[in-house]
Parts: structure tokens; sequence; C-alpha cells
């Protein structure tokens, strides 16, 4: 059988709106990615694959804009070599964001295990129902503001038996909303459209008996275990691609240092997880479901790998290109490091005081090191001292009055 084949078509595009449009894309891409597995959504994967196949046709672009940009000589062309970098490993990160959500094809029920611990994610992503009095009806997704206003995003939209992805859709009484935040800020949402029913992730009614017996002592210990472990292998690869385009753009050696100090965590919390999801499978009764688990954890590898290709650029000593100036120039979001001091607001703090705008002034914070250990998800009762340092992610506008919370004496914060 002859195969149909797409025909590429050029469209001429700047380098600074390819990069800004692949960053946008791959952001969109994980959430899309986890919504997947979590729902045992097959149109949600789809959705993530036509995402990956818009990826490697910028990707290409890329490549044919340095090409036919590209006059200066050796000196000029060295100075693409991180773009070029940059946009093969985001090719490659979404690869593996595509085989992490394509594991619904091969394995629909994925989501009863990711399900059985939602509450160790920092930012869960969950569904919620839209009821009759909301002050959403009738608004179009972007008027709402989900983030600004209620510190989540709003992935998708499920109306009957049809998944609406588009940023324009109108929100309807009885809309599925598929969003992600922090779990306090996921509450307060579902009391403003009025869904007072437990979280649940079912989207359908088929009832189906549980996959693992947790009144099993020894299943239940060995599921705490691989809980945690997956948790951190997910959060790392997910922040290790924010960082690793952060890294690049703001040329911080710093922040490569940091992501390839977690690449080598990453390879051992894979070793070890692997290990120990082997192991219980002889304690499962339908053992082919982690078939699908050992699938997502190896991509989750890959990720780490692709993201580390770029910092090692900035560990080398690449200067960023100017393109890569401009790009930055128009990133609404930006990531910073910063260490809390004996004077800071956060030092004593737990994790829920710091929810509060007066400290968090928009900003999230991805990751922390703690002596010579990494931290991803917080707890509420989780409490910052001295000498932690900090990578938070947050709007350009507010970062001096976030670094001023977190160090008052080297900032210029109000």
């Amino acid at each position: 059988m002859n195969e149909i084949r797409k025909k590429f078509e050029y469209i001429p595009i700047s380098l600074k709106d390819i990069l800004r449009s692949m960053k946008r894309n791959i952001d969109l891409m994980i959430d899309l990615a986890y919504s997947a597995v979590k729902f045992g959504s097959e149109e949600i994967a789809d959705e993530t694959s036509r995402i990956e196949h818009r990826i490697h046709d910028l990707t290409f672009l890329l490549y044919l804009q340095i090409i036919q940009t590209q006059v200066g000589g050796i000196k000029e062309a060295k100075k693409l070599e991180p773009i070029v970098v940059m946009g093969y490993s985001i090719d490659k990160i979404s690869d593996a964001l595509a085989d992490i959500a394509k594991v619904v094809y091969i394995n629909r029920y994925i989501g009863d295990f990711t399900q059985l611990f939602w509450d160790k994610v920092p930012e869960p992503i969950v569904k919620v129902t839209v009821n009759e009095n909301c002050n959403f009806i009738g608004l179009p997704r972007l008027e709402v503001h989900f983030r600004s206003k209620y510190g989540v995003d709003l992935i998708a939209i499920k109306r009957g038996d049809q998944w609406l992805f588009g940023f324009d859709e109108t929100i309807h009484k009885d809309d599925i909303l598929i969003i992600k935040g922090e779990l306090e800020l996921i509450y307060e949402l579902k009391t403003l459209v009025y869904d007072l029913e437990p979280i649940s992730f079912r989207l359908d009614e088929d009832k189906r008996e549980n996959i693992f017996d947790l009144s099993d002592p020894e299943i239940f210990k060995e599921l705490e275990d691989l809980k945690n472990d997956y948790v951190k292998i997910t959060d790392i690869s997910e922040t290790m691609i924010e960082l690793a385009l952060a890294s690049l753009f703001f040329n911080s050696y710093e922040l490569a240092e940091d992501m390839l100090e977690m690449e080598e965590l990453m390879d051992a919390l894979n070793a070890k997880f692997e290990k120990d999801l082997l192991a219980f499978a002889n304690l499962s009764k339908n053992p082919r479901i982690l078939t699908g688990i050992m699938k997502i954890i190896f991509s989750c590898e890959q990720i780490s790998d692709a993201a580390s290709s770029i910092a090692e650029n900035i560990v080398k000593g690449f200067e960023p290109h100017e393109i890569v100036q401009k790009a930055i120039e128009e990133t609404p979001e930006i990531v910073v490091r910063e260490t809390v001091s004996k004077k800071s607001f956060f030092n004593g703090k737990t994790y829920a005081e710091l929810q509060n705008n007066r400290y968090k002034k928009g900003f999230h914070i991805v990751a922390m090191k703690r002596e010579n250990n990494w931290i991803y998800g917080f707890k509420r009762e989780f409490k910052f001292q001295e000498g932690d340092l900090l990578i938070g992610l947050g709007p350009k506008e507010t970062v001096e009055q976030w670094r001023y919370g977190v160090r008052p004496e080297n900032s210029n914060g109000d």
C-alpha cells in the first residue's frame, strides 16, 4: 500500500519566533502527556502526538532558517551551536513526551496505577466539573485567567464525548475541566465551579476492580516506595526541561551545573526504580500494567539526557546568540536562583505560609537544594531555613520583589 506522505509547507518564521513556539509547545506537551496517562485518554494522547509533529516541523524550520541566514563564516556559525543543540534536544524531549502519552494505547488502565499517589505530586492534574451558578460559564477560557487569578493551569476541556484544546473555547455548564495546580488552589477552584464531589479521576462510569490489593501490608509498603521514586523521577524530568531552557536563555552557568547534578540523581533513581518495579511485579496479580510504568520511566530518562545536552553547552562556555537574547526579552517568565538568608522572610516559614502572595509574588519554587540534597515536592508543613538554595519560576515584573523576600540583603526589591 502506498503511504500518503504529508507535504511540508515552508512558512517564513523568524528564529526568535521558532524558539518561543518550541518552548510554548513543550510546556503544553508536558501537561497533556501526563493528563493522557492520568485519565487513560487516547484523545489527549492524540493531541500530544499532533504537537509532537508540530515540534518536528519547527525543528526543521529552525535548521532551515539557520542555513539561510548564516553567512558569517565559522566564527558566526559557532555562535549558533547552542541553538542547534537546543532544537535537537527539544525535538528529542517531544519524542519522549509523546511516548509517555502513547502508553495509554497499549495499556488503557495505566491511570489506575498513577492515580494511587496523585496527592504526593506537588502540582497534581485533576478534573473538576462546572456546575450551575459558576461565574465562568459563557466566558472564553482566556478571559478566566486561570493561572494569573486562580494559580492553576487549564489543560483541556471535556464536553460530553468531545475533547477541546483550543484557547478560544468558551466554558459551558457541565464541562469537565482538566486542571493542574497546587492542592489548596485546586480545592479553591472546585468551590468556585460548585463542584462539591470528592476528587475523582474516572471519566466514565466503568466500575473496575482495584488492580492492587492495598489491604495486603507487603503490597502497600512496596507501593509506597514506588510512589516516592515515581514522583521524584517525573518531577525531576519536568524540572530539567524548564531549567535546561532557562540555563540557555539566561546563560546561567549555575543553573547548568545544577542540571548536571540532577541528571546524576536521575540515573541513580531510574536504576533503583526499575529494580524495585521488577520485584513488585511478583506481588501483582496483573503485572502487565507495570510495563507501561517502565515505559514512562524510560522516557523520563530520555528527557533528562536531552535536557542535560543543553546544559552541557552552557558549561562549555558558549555565549547566548543575539537571537536567543531577543527571545528572552519577550519571555514573560523568568527562572532565578536565590539562597535563603538569615534575615529572609522565607526563613523558618512553612510551604503553606509561603503560598500567601505577600511572599509568593506569582513565583513557584520548582526545586530546592539543602546541603547536597535536591527537593522537588513540598508538603504543607515543610519548613524553609537559612542556606536553602531556591530555584523559582515566575513573572519578570515581580522578580526583584521575590528576590527581596528570599534574600533582603542583596536585593533592590520594594
